[in-house]
């Protein structure tokens, strides 16, 4: 009788097709308000707190450019047309509206500040570890094992991925509303109504616009219903019984598989406009079936050991271990077989492993999606399935024991703290890409996508010759490679501009050449080569490839001035001029185009307007020396030399080491007759750079006049 009297029973009303006569278990009676309470601060506490380290994190150009930064939609804030964007674009290869909406609030409250956007994440985490505790006690009555699944959820190192990387908000949001609906429909089964019926409806609508892994959701409640919720036996009297209480319970779910089906054709349209999906040529299916196998066996590992963690995990099909895979796929139906065997007794083990395997259908690879074998952020809800049956079969095991009892709770207590101070370390890997991609070396080496990657980052900061050593052990393990081909030209041709050494200028136009036939099309390719033609001394090639960028991609920034100084180069200053306002068209805030601009407006005489270029430009960035520099010498060419004066000894103080601008202010005042200052300034030039021949000749000449003038002065 006591232990019938921890449980709370009921006669639900049944929905269509669910077995008469049966009652479902509910959470227990005894467990305090405050106990519960208690687990749930604790968890958030320490969810965070584990976390913490979120906060000193960057974006990471791995899809949070795509997602955020450079997101014009994103940045729009929540309104009426980024809404209306958010539900029909395919951006980024996905649909997934509710991510994009987030995405949205969180700009208007943080703007480009990386902090907010994580921990924003780790809030949605928390959140998630919350519920799932709550739903876990709703459905079995067990407080510790509950608790117990929760924490390892919130704070196993495999999620970290899922957490500290911005652009994987889907996956929590998605977790959300994936557990809001099993518990949406755990109350359902209490009392079912069509009112909360709908509840479920809306939870998974939401569920599968924050990600589409959600498909698997009316599989998952299908499980439930043979544990905890307990609606059909594992073993019934007769099979056709069985079967035919299965039906019903599947035919009362109807209207969530018809969602699951639409939401997989939708992501597979998305994925395929995106170029995400894989082709066979590429990801043969018998080289999918044997990645799924191993990946499946790597997963289980990962979750028991997850030391070393890496945020690339690298597919290689011509060098698939076909031996490894049918061992894993032994072992896969070999647990699958005892689970089964020991359904009756243990129906969470079943249940809990069923959980894993279903879940990870959606990501295993069969429809491969990306170039990666595996990634940890899928485990995010699978994993909850091994953690269920590893604690309800620990739990199980220790019940009859009070010191084992005992001891497996300081096991749990060891664990769940050797996980939070793992996440932690995890964490600060996530801190910036170049941190991300170096240790997805440290721990191997190999493979071109890590060494691309980092090579594409220091392209971007302008540290060129380390980006051309990264490219250049990507292209090892994929010469032929068009993208890397490009890049690594690239590369090339900004250490040439920096060094002034041409000799792998040759080298630069033939992988550009390469890359082009095989994507003859490809405006980046198209504008490199573009780059190479200017780099040759070629102002009609560099013309004619940039009118084809700019025809592909109208609002190429960088191309723009490409063909502005290819037309320049051929003394078409109108169109030249033409070209650099439609570079501001599109890119207002672009600095660099306001000085260019300012600089051909110079040269045609319209000084005035060449001024105000170069304010607009000086307005948006103040710290620059090459607006004032540039305004000194349309000041200087329009005879106005104490205004030069004025910007070139702007110069001199953002840069005091500038020889340049030293000679530059020398001449101004030589043209003003001031050949002492003249004098001091070339002088100035030459002791910084004595190698420059201009500010040398210049001296020569103040000195001649100095002395001229001293003469004619002594008469």
């Amino acid at each position: 009788m006591a232990k019938k009297s921890r449980l709370r029973k009921f006669d639900a009303k049944r929905p269509p097709g669910a077995p008469a006569g049966k009652t479902v278990a509910l959470a227990p009676a005894t467990h305090k308000p405050w106990q519960i309470a208690a687990v749930c601060i604790v968890l958030v506490v320490v969810t965070v707190f584990s976390f913490r380290g979120v906060r000193n994190n960057e974006f990471l150009e791995y899809d949070d450019y795509d997602y955020v930064v450079q997101n014009q939609q994103v940045q729009q804030g929540v309104t009426a047309q980024s809404v209306e964007w958010a539900f029909t674009t395919f951006h980024s290869a996905n649909w997934h509206p509710l991510t994009w909406i987030s995405h949205m609030v969180d700009w208007k409250l943080y703007g480009s500040n990386p902090s907010g956007h994580h921990v924003t994440n780790v809030c949605w985490h928390a959140a998630n570890s919350v519920l799932l505790f709550l739903l876990l006690l709703y459905m079995t009555g067990f407080l510790g094992r509950s608790a117990m699944v929760a924490f390892l959820f919130a704070l196993h190192p495999a999620h970290v991925e899922s957490v500290a990387w911005a652009a994987e908000r889907k996956d929590v949001l998605c977790a959300f509303f994936f557990f809001a609906t099993l518990l949406a429909y755990a109350w359902y089964v209490r009392r079912p109504s069509w009112k909360r019926y709908l509840l479920i409806v809306f939870g998974f609508a939401c569920a599968l616009m924050s990600k589409p892994m959600a498909v698997t959701l009316p599989f998952t409640l299908l499980l439930l219903d043979f544990w905890p919720l307990r609606r059909i036996a594992l073993a019934m009297e007769t099979r056709a019984r069985w079967f035919s209480s299965l039906g019903k319970l599947c035919v009362e779910k109807w209207p969530l598989f018809l969602m699951a089906v639409l939401s997989s054709v939708i992501t597979f349209l998305a994925q395929r406009a995106g170029g995400a999906v894989g082709n066979l040529r590429a990801f043969p299916l018998w080289g999918r079936l044997c990645n799924a196998s191993i990946s499946y066996c790597r997963y289980v590992w990962i979750m028991v050991w997850p030391d070393p963690l890496r945020a690339y995990y690298y597919y290689d099909s011509l060098t698939i271990d076909v031996l490894a895979a049918v061992l894993s796929a032994l072992a896969l139906i070999l647990v699958t077989v005892v689970c089964w065997r020991i359904r009756k007794e243990r129906p969470y083990c079943l249940i809990g492993w069923l959980w894993f395997l279903g879940t990870m259908v959606p990501v295993i690879g069969i429809v491969q999606v990306g170039g990666q074998a595996l990634a940890e952020r899928y485990t995010y809800i699978p994993y909850i399935g091994l953690f269920i049956a590893v604690v309800w079969l620990a739990s199980d095991a220790v019940a009859d024991s009070l010191k084992i009892k005992v001891v497996a709770l300081l096991l749990a207590v060891a664990v769940i703290v050797a996980c939070a101070i793992k996440t932690d370390a995890q964490v600060k890997v996530w801190k910036d890409p170049v941190t991300l991609f170096n240790h997805v070396l440290e721990v191997d080496p190999r493979g071109e996508f890590p060494n691309f990657f980092i090579g594409q980052i220091y392209l971007q900061q302008g540290r060129y010759v380390e980006a051309q050593a990264y490219i250049e052990r990507a292209l090892v393990y994929h010469p032929s490679g068009p993208m890397l081909l490009s890049y690594s030209a690239l590369a090339m041709m900004q250490v040439m501009m920096q060094t002034h050494d041409q000799r792998n200028l040759s080298l630069a136009g033939q992988r550009l050449e390469t890359a082009l036939r095989v994507a003859p099309n490809d405006p980046d390719f198209l504008s490199n080569m573009a780059l190479w033609s200017a780099l040759m001394g070629r102002p009609k090639d560099e013309e004619m490839y940039s009118r084809k960028v700019l025809a592909l991609r109208p609002d190429s920034v960088v191309t723009q001035p490409y063909l502005a100084i290819a037309l320049q180069e051929q003394s078409k200053l109108d169109q030249y001029a033409q070209e650099y306002r439609k570079a501001l068209a599109s890119d207002p805030n672009n600095y660099e185009a306001h000085n260019d601009l300012g600089v051909i407006l110079g040269r045609q005489g319209l000084t005035e307007e060449a001024l105000k270029e170069f304010r607009l430009s000086l307005a948006i960035k103040p710290d620059q020396t090459m607006a004032h520099s540039q305004m000194g010498t349309v000041l200087a060419q329009a005879h106005r030399f104490p205004e030069a004066i004025e910007e070139f000894t702007q110069v001199l103080r953002l840069d005091p080491a500038s020889a340049n601008a030293h000679n530059d202010l020398g001449s101004a005042w030589f043209q003003l007759g001031d050949y002492e200052k003249a004098v001091a300034q070339f002088s100035e030039a030459v002791r910084i750079d004595p190698s420059h021949a201009y500010a040398r000749k210049n001296l020569d000449m103040a000195q001649a006049r100095m002395k001229s003038k001293s003469v004619e002065q002594g008469r």
